[in-house]
């Protein structure tokens, strides 16, 4: 460039009428990189049929950035590009809800559902099962001189959670054992009373804990299922022991297993076992909880019950289970972060070839400066700016969502999650989370109401998914108006490439559509200065998998930005004219000056203005009037 732009005497331009650089203003600056081809991640062709226009962004306002999503482009790291939608060979419709108008599916439910089970205790990972199973090879064996009797202590001066204290890993088995032995108490008693043969064979009591979908499937014949916390179903085994060992006793079937369990039951020590109710139901042996689940509340020597309920409702109820956290982090590199993408791309898309610089060329550079809050209801406590939001179980980070957040929107670019949790399917649930977020933003930011998800494909099966959260709109890819989704689909199941904006008229399917590439183009519109990309493929081309929880994160990374002209054919204009080309503003050897005025400023060779007016041509046209006319166009 410094061999066709020289400078003149006119020195630097004037700064005003915004040309210039401005005081504290920070300005979007990109270089052009023109049409770009590579090979395709999503049909995995083995031609340069991908193709897209790119630009590397130096800097990008959170404003401009939004006007360009709403023009179809997406950034991967500082490298922003908009696929030629008539010309590529996968064409990626961007997609967004608005998040106030979000509905879950079932399936969506039951990723919520899962967590809060798993968070409960309920559900454990193979990760923490083999934690246990380390932790119980370690433990010592228990003291045989202890006290069988596991009390629930009446006397301390805390507030005890029943659920919590029981269903510790050490305690535990000592609990069940502790009632199993009670039981056998109780049917020894129950035998002699009967005078009924006792053997070395007679059934043991085996005490069980009541699981959660257990207690579901309860709940119609049993009314405080809620609070039922062990079972024992000894009495039908003891039912069919007796008669067949003790043929002879009479009134043999009146010893049911309904009738043993209720004779168990009132023989057996509430005041030993402290804490639950026993209670025979069916035929099984029920220990239930006396108070909720959630909090027994102990009083303290000498406490009245009114400091009492004080001490109650200012103390937080204890949390069972395991802790959730979500963090928003400004983008910047973390190693515990980096490990956890290692492990992600290395177990889930089998990549050898990962580094620290790519990571952070692609998560972690953002060219979108950061804006502060100030406390207006324009910009979010948060504020503007690329972010990792951190999801943490017990405080080990689980998934990082990598995330813009707009005026309007919060754009979600990829995710990456740790694979002892996959059965939690985090692709789904941190896309829920996301648009919660958004949701509970509204009230500082009522501007910030859509959830961006990228781009959606329809020509590729694995990409569909992200159309399950509705109500969903697609960008029209000509007129840039926004379409729902379920008026959208007729076209695309006709047409890869669909002027959406034409649902209107779909009967006249054949007005809506252009042939796609391998077939006869009924536009016309060709893009000069093509550009071959020598990495294909690269991080595009990751197959993110067969299970769709897999595809939460985009794999949207633009082509090598080493590019060389390839065609040199006439370009249809329509977009573009003479006053919005020579409107920009271009960067000069650090001085900014509209094209219009280059000439006064610099010494410019007439076959470099004739190429670069032909570039500026297809720049406004993949950008618009209005954004190229703000964004400053670096020559490098």
């Amino acid at each position: 460039m410094d061999a066709d732009v020289a400078g003149s005497s006119g020195g630097e331009m004037e700064q005003g009428q915004g040309e210039g650089k401005g005081k504290g203003r920070i300005s979007s600056v990109v270089v052009d990189s023109g049409r770009t081809r590579s090979s395709c991640g999503y049909c995995f062709s083995s031609s340069f049929s991908s193709i897209s226009h790119g630009v590397r962004a130096e800097s990008l306002t959170a404003n401009d950035y939004q006007e360009l999503l709403d023009r179809g482009w997406r950034r991967s790291g500082c490298y922003a590009y908009k696929p030629e939608m008539e010309k590529t060979c996968c064409p990626q419709y961007t997609i967004r809800l608005k998040a106030s108008k979000f509905t879950p599916s079932k399936e969506q439910d039951r990723v919520l559902k899962k967590m809060q089970r798993y968070l409960d205790g309920a559900l454990d990972s193979k990760f923490d099962k083999c934690n246990k199973s380390k932790s119980n090879l370690q433990e010592k064996e228990p003291n045989k001189s202890s006290d069988s009797h596991i009390p629930i202590n009446t006397d301390q001066t805390s507030l005890v959670s029943v659920t919590e204290s029981l269903c510790e890993t050490e305690n535990q088995d000592k609990f069940i054992s502790f009632l199993a032995d009670n039981i056998n108490d109780a049917v020894n008693i129950f035998f002699k009373g009967r005078g009924i043969l006792l053997t070395d064979q007679n059934p043991k009591s085996v005490v069980k804990k009541v699981k959660p979908q257990m207690k579901q499937k309860l709940k119609d014949i049993i009314t405080k299922e809620q609070h039922l916390v062990y079972t024992c179903n000894v009495s039908f085994q003891l039912a069919a022991y007796i008669k067949k060992v003790n043929s002879k006793i009479q009134n043999l079937d009146s010893i049911s297993p309904n009738i043993i369990a209720e004779e168990l039951a009132a023989s057996i020590s509430s005041e030993k076992i402290s804490g639950f109710i026993i209670e025979a139901c069916n035929g099984h042996l029920n220990f239930y909880a006396e108070a909720k689940p959630e909090t027994v509340l102990v009083n303290k020597p000498g406490q009245t019950k009114q400091a009492l309920k004080r001490s109650y409702e200012n103390t937080p109820t204890p949390q069972k289970g395991r802790k959730l956290e979500i963090r928003m982090k400004c983008s910047e590199f973390d190693p515990d972060e980096y490990a956890l993408y290692e492990k992600y791309q290395t177990l889930v898309h089998q990549d050898k070839r990962v580094s620290k610089e790519s990571y952070i060329r692609f998560l972690v550079g953002t060219p979108i400066p950061f804006v502060e809050p100030d406390g207006s209801s324009m910009v979010p406590p948060c504020g503007f700016g690329s972010f990792h939001q951190q999801y943490l179980i017990d405080g080990r980070i689980i998934a990082v969502g990598v995330v813009d957040i707009l005026p309007k929107c919060l754009s979600s670019k990829y995710l990456f999650w740790d694979p002892d949790f996959a059965f939690l399917s985090l692709g789904k649930f941190t896309a829920l989370k996301e648009i919660q977020w958004v949701r509970e933003m509204q009230a500082h930011c009522p501007n910030l109401e859509y959830y961006y998800l990228g781009y959606y494909i329809h020509s590729c099966n694995k990409m569909r998914y992200k159309a399950a959260y509705r109500p969903s709109e697609l960008l029209c890819p000509l007129r840039f108006e926004w379409v729902p989704y379920d008026l959208a689909k007729p076209l695309l199941d006709r047409s890869k490439y669909a002027i959406l904006s034409d649902f209107k008229t779909a009967e006249n399917a054949h007005l809506l559509t252009t042939e796609h590439p391998g077939t006869s183009s009924t536009s016309g519109m060709q893009y000069p200065g093509g550009v071959h990309n020598k990495n294909a493929g690269g991080e595009n081309g990751e197959d993110s998998g067969d299970n769709e929880d897999f595809m939460h994160e985009d794999s949207d990374v633009g082509p090598d930005e080493d590019m060389d002209d390839d065609d040199d054919s006439d370009d249809d204009e329509t977009g573009a004219d003479a006053e919005s080309v020579g409107d920009i503003v271009l960067d000069v050897h650090n001085t900014r000056v509209k094209y219009k005025d280059i000439q006064k400023r610099f010494v410019v060779r007439k076959h470099f203005l004739n190429m670069l007016e032909k570039q500026l041509y297809r720049y406004v046209k993949v950008v618009g009037k209005d954004l190229s006319s703000r964004i400053v166009y670096s020559l490098g």
